[in-house]
């Protein structure tokens, strides 16, 4: 099933979009430091590279008469829906990650800054790959898993900072510290980021949500936040073939 779906992902025009967009946002940052070069790339990817992931994987894995089609194969309904995620996740990797090495050579990054944003693409696409996964388990349903998606992709990735934010400062004279650290790890990507930025050693660019993540979380390395990321995308992956292997009952 892998081989089908990363046929048909790759079939799609758009796919190779993936390839310039880490280029296009380099040209940003061209100048301004290893470090601002690292995280403003991973930024900009946190803006631009979902909406694209969603619009690309939930049509294929929503489609309910492509599985009518392709669950009369020999193939059980978890395994061929975890498939056919694997088989998105590596035909959206194929340009993304030259792209990432173009970026990253353009900017002259390091060998360790180039292996950190490599990192966080294959992360980023992950996660994504996995949320869209599970939203199209659950729908099975084009319009209304697109729909989910760019909404979540609205709440996690523009108004999910100042959301904690305003929680935290709602919450300064209550004990919910629960509730505040719950909404930080609600947003693996944020996590991943302030792990990014205190392997700079330059805690003056991590902002209210590096303090809050620090404060309530405690000190987060690169490594743990890119491992949280990656193992998000694939539990939400998971959950997904799970939902739709329960839904083909």
């Amino acid at each position: 099933m892998s081989p089908l779906f990363f046929r048909e992902i790759t079939r799609n025009p758009w796919t190779f979009g993936l390839f310039p967009l880490p280029f296009l946002l380099a040209l940003g940052f061209l100048g301004r430091g290893e470090g601002v070069g690292l995280v403003g790339l991973y930024s900009g990817l946190l803006l631009l590279l979902p909406p694209l992931v969603l619009a690309l994987a939930v049509p294929l894995l929503a489609s309910r008469e492509e599985w009518a089609f392709l669950l009369g194969l020999p193939v059980g309904a978890f395994r061929g829906f975890g498939q056919g995620v694997l088989g998105i996740f590596l035909g959206l990797g194929l340009p993304l990650m030259p792209g990432l090495f173009l970026g990253a050579g353009f900017l002259g990054l390091s060998g360790k800054a180039a292996l950190w944003l490599l990192l966080s693409g294959l992360g980023l696409l992950a996660f994504w790959v996995g949320l869209a996964a599970l939203l199209s388990a659950l729908t099975l349903e084009e319009k209304r898993a697109l729909g989910l998606g760019f909404g979540l992709f609205g709440l996690l990735n523009i108004l999910y900072g100042p959301l904690v934010v305003a929680l935290a400062v709602r919450l300064k004279d209550y004990p919910l510290e629960g509730l505040l650290a719950l909404a930080l790890l609600l947003n693996p990507q944020e996590i991943h980021r302030v792990g990014l930025l205190a392997s700079l050693k330059a805690p003056v660019l991590t902002g209210p949500m590096g303090y809050l993540v620090v404060e309530r979380l405690g000190e987060v390395g690169p490594w743990l936040g890119f491992l949280y990321l990656a193992f998000s995308g694939l539990a939400l992956a998971l959950l997904g073939s799970l939902v739709f292997a329960r839904r083909d009952r």
